[in-house]
């Protein structure tokens, strides 16, 4: 544990450095050009109603950083900032903003900024809750623990599952206690089976008097919203259909969910999307049929969620991500987006985790 308090506490002070002495303008300089890409899910001041605090970041905050960035460095899509980078058209540092999944507020809140500060940005969607106006299993379980907490909903979930090693998991996690809700949605996502997790959290949602279609309609756009993010010059990516796991499903499944995905996007859209977006995002949410997958629905490039920027060598079905939130911390965004953290890089040492 020191070791991890001290590296953090160190490229903490290196940030610091580059970000108030004015260094990152010469680190951007010696370092060759790259991409760093944010993903973030909300734009608001309030948290959804229920959304966990890590998926929202304030129209303020988020207009404070793309003002101070828009002065010094190349604002872009991921799929325009990607080419650049990749063709060697570009120099220096360049940032693209995302979004995942397709929230309401995307559209309502985020382009009026976007439109004040003419600034690019790419919005990854889900393609099934704007077809058939169904959320998935994640926003039912986040609208329960916030209406009764995480204790209640797990000893409900106990109650009516029939999964032998997913009940043993969870009466572990409530015998402990410690970190309770990370680690129920960490039981539901890679330990339940889907049929089972749906039907039990369905139960628990409707017992506890939620509404799906009140669900939808008030964290999801539709289709006219999302063409309308398309006419003002938001880049729309793909996100699958529902939001799985992809490392849990088969080849096959996995080409349906992603290949689908994009094929409801030219459907509604009339054009095919060039940009994915991994759900969930981390190494072990993929594997090796997901990037086959992606390269086959025809898109040019595939984000996760893990931290860094993007040059030119790297992986363009592996590109990485810089998380945000109302926790953001601007020195380490700048610290990255000027190459600070790659410079670091090349002498062995990686922080941008």
């Amino acid at each position: 544990m020191w070791k991890h308090r001290l590296k953090h506490s160190l490229r903490d002070l290196y940030a610091r450095v580059l970000f108030h002495t004015g260094l990152h303008r010469v680190v951007d300089r010696l370092v060759p050009p790259r991409l760093t890409i944010l993903a973030g899910h909300c734009v608001t001041d309030e948290a959804n109603g229920h959304l966990p605090r890590d998926m929202v970041v304030a129209p303020e905050r988020l207009r404070e950083m793309l003002r101070w960035f828009a002065a010094r460095y190349r604002l872009t899509t991921v799929s325009e900032g990607w080419h650049r980078v990749h063709t060697g058209k570009t120099r220096g540092g360049s940032l693209a903003l995302s979004m995942d999944d397709g929230y309401k507020d995307n559209v309502s809140a985020m382009l009026p900024l976007l439109t004040e500060l003419r600034a690019p940005a790419t919005v990854y969607v889900e393609t099934d809750v704007l077809d058939e106006r169904r959320v998935n299993w994640s926003h039912k379980y986040f609208w329960c623990t916030a209406e009764r907490g995480e204790e209640a909903f797990a000893r409900a979930y106990l109650e009516r599952c029939r999964e032998e090693e997913v009940r043993g998991r969870l009466e572990e996690a409530l015998a402990e206690g410690e970190r309770l809700g990370y680690r129920v949605k960490r039981v539901l996502k890679y330990d339940a089976s889907p049929g089972d997790r749906a039907r039990v959290v369905d139960e628990i949602f409707q017992g506890w008097g939620g509404s799906e279609s009140e669900l939808c309609e008030g964290l999801f756009m539709t289709w006219d919203d999302v063409a309308e993010l398309a006419s003002a010059g938001v880049e729309i990516g793909a996100h699958t259909r529902s939001h799985p796991v992809l490392s849990r499903l088969g080849s096959d499944e996995q080409r349906a969910e992603i290949g689908g995905s994009a094929e409801a996007i030219e459907h509604h859209l009339g054009h095919r999307p060039r940009s994915f977006a991994y759900p969930f995002g981390r190494r072990w949410d993929v594997d090796h049929h997901s990037a086959d997958a992606a390269r086959d629905a025809g898109f040019d490039t595939a984000v996760s969620s893990h931290s860094g920027a993007n040059e030119a060598t790297a992986e363009r079905h592996s590109l990485k991500r810089v998380c945000i939130d109302n926790e953001f911390r601007m020195h380490l965004l700048v610290a990255e987006v000027c190459g600070g953290f790659a410079l670091l890089r090349r002498l062995g040492l990686d922080w941008s985790e």
